[in-house]
């Protein structure tokens, strides 16, 4: 039972009989002919433990589950792509599926009453109407092989879901408390840095406002820990005063790297030390300083967050789930890089670049693939997640840029190469993960997402911009070419995809540097804070120059390059910005600005 996480306080969870996911579940449904019960679950999830402690640990629902049900239960934060395919709306959920993984019914958290009946009248349902399942089932399965993908729509891209995104979100900005719509109140990260990223593509300054005015209401509400630093989960007021007390690996990643930006570009003073501060709680509590790898998660006490310092120092700190996610862990790792830029502090870039160094040297496979779980007592589980490659390949694009160090361009290259040959589909996009051994159920069914589908695309682009090679452009075109109709229908998860998108539009400009890393940083701090987004900045060792066509000097340079053509040697860092005024393009005109026609 050691597989499987419980509440931390007392329960009769256990005694349900568990099964992990995998086929031997399915195969055990279809030979005793009974209906599955998944149970979707997280560590950190407080109505989780709530259910473990009422639910499932009430006798009849546990009876009731041991006689009627093959029960499957899954952590969610272990199997992103399963709880992709079967989350009813939030955490816990609670499906009921037929013995090949159909979805029947389900529903989140069930009060053990309610789930008493939901058990007896979904197993008399499945008892009484199998011939029925089965022929839909059948049918089902007919109608989605002979649906063929549509292919991409022939025409040119333009900024029209860029536009189209930032209406939307002009729409539902809450200008009283910042954020969208109103409660609850998520932190949306890739929403705020596609809105920076549009900002300094000369789209408004409201762009840059709404991103700082939320960041700011959070880091002076309830939603932030003013006591231990970090960000809670979310808010379920709209004034961002009542949170979720969980602490994710995974929102710090994305809202450490908007502080970055906003620091970088628009000095705050309160949105530093808000950076200051979230980056202190994620080293001093997230981060193992042997293995460099990030905690998944801290788990929420409301009780606990609400005391002073001097009375939670009595009481012992909330769990931290040392399990270590590599989609999450990369992601932090990226943004350390930016957030270090941002602070100028040389121990924070050393640390994220010994979290990168240690993904390479601990998850990746000798086939170039990488295991997304990394357990406390050094072992790995589940490979082939397309989430855990992207995030991967950004961060160490992210910690090129920052560093100059060679090690992490020449990965990267690497692993998008792992990308395009192992997650590509036939029809266009990439797969969220590997087909292979658990292709049953729900899992059977591709799911190409747009979220890591953009950031992808966006990945390729910076590719193309690295290296110079068209092929990774022509990529990237493909996938915007292919969602941009699933886009215009998917709100605010659109954002990787319009920041994608606004990269392929606009002329590409690099900053090439040539010598060695320890001596070039004054350049990349210079490339990195010109106005405008660069699209690389790619630093070369001097016998590495010719690679890029760039003379192989003794003397550190900066080359401010368009396309194929990179203009005189500069010699100071204090130059660049004269060099770059040398070689502007005509950018693509922005989205219109609030109140324009």
């Amino acid at each position: 039972m050691s597989e499987f996480r419980f509440s931390p306080r007392a329960n009769r969870a256990n005694e349900i009989a568990w099964q992990p996911w995998g086929r031997d579940a399915f195969d055990r449904a279809t030979r005793e002919d009974k209906p599955i019960l998944l149970a979707i679950s997280a560590v950190w999830c407080h109505w989780c433990h709530v259910m473990d402690e009422t639910t499932y640990s009430d006798a009849g629902v546990i009876e009731t589950i041991n006689r009627r049900f093959v029960p499957v239960r899954v952590d969610n934060d272990h199997r992103p792509d399963v709880n992709a395919r079967y989350n009813m709306g939030g955490w816990p959920t609670t499906a009921f599926l037929a013995p090949d993984g159909t979805t029947l019914t389900g529903a989140t958290y069930l009060p053990p009453q309610q789930m008493r009946r939901a058990l007896e009248e979904v197993a008399d349902f499945f008892r009484e109407h199998k011939h029925e399942i089965a022929e839909r089932i059948v049918k089902a399965t007919e109608a989605r092989g002979s649906v063929a993908p549509s292919p991409p729509e022939d025409i040119d891209l333009d900024a029209a879901p860029i536009a189209r995104l930032l209406e939307d979100l002009r729409a539902s900005f809450d200008h009283e408390y910042g954020g969208f719509g109103n409660e609850p109140k998520f932190p949306q990260p890739e929403v705020h840095e596609f809105l920076i990223d549009e900002w300094r593509h000369g789209g408004g300054q409201d762009l840059h406002d709404m991103a700082a005015r939320t960041l700011l209401a959070m880091a002076s509400g309830g939603t932030y820990d003013h006591v231990e630093g970090g960000f809670f989960r979310y808010s379920t007021t709209r004034d961002w005063s009542v949170p979720h007390f969980e602490k994710m690996a995974e929102d710090h990643a994305g809202l450490i790297r908007v502080l970055a930006d906003l620091v970088l570009f628009a000095p705050n003073a309160e949105l530093r030390e808000t950076l200051v501060s979230a980056v202190g709680y994620v080293r001093t509590v997230l981060r193992d300083p042997k293995t460099g790898f990030f905690a998944g998660s801290q788990d929420a006490d409301e009780q606990y967050y609400e005391l002073p310092l001097e009375e939670r120092r009595k009481l012992t700190a909330p769990y931290v789930d040392r399990t270590s996610y590599t989609n999450w862990t990369c992601a932090l790792a990226g943004s350390l890089c930016w957030a270090a830029r941002a602070l100028d502090d040389d121990v924070l870039l050393a640390g994220a670049l010994q979290t990168l160094d240690a993904v390479d040297a601990r998850l990746l496979g000798e086939d170039g693939l990488l295991y997304h779980v990394f357990l406390p007592d050094g072992t790995h589980r589940v490979r082939g997640l397309l989430t855990d490659h992207v995030a991967y390949a950004r961060a160490l694009l992210d910690a090129h840029e920052m560093s100059g160090e060679p090690r992490f361009l020449a990965r990267a290259r690497a692993v998008v190469e792992i990308i395009l040959a192992n997650f590509a589909a036939e029809e266009g996009g990439f797969y969220d993960r590997l087909a292979g051994d658990e292709d049953f159920g729900r899992l059977a069914v591709a799911d190409r997402p747009i979220i890591d589908n953009g950031l992808f695309a966006e990945t390729l682009l910076r590719m193309a911009a690295f290296f110079g090679e068209s092929a990774y452009r022509e990529r990237a075109k493909e996938i915007l070419r292919r969602y941009r109709r699933t886009a215009a229908a998917s709100g605010p998860f659109a954002a990787t995809y319009a920041r994608a998108l606004r990269r392929f539009l606009t002329p590409e400009l690099t900053v090439k540097i040539v010598g060695e890393p320890a001596q070039t940083d004054d350049f990349r701090e210079a490339a990195v804070r010109l106005p405008g987004p660069v699209s690389a900045v790619r630093t070369l060792p001097p016998q590495d120059a010719s690679d890029a066509q760039l003379p192989a000097d003794p003397q550190p340079a900066a080359y401010v390059c368009t396309d194929s053509a990179c203009g005189a040697p500069v010699r100071s860092a204090a130059d660049l910005r004269a060099a770059l005024d040398a070689h502007k393009v005509q950018p693509v005109p922005a989205a219109p600005q609030a109140g324009s026609d």
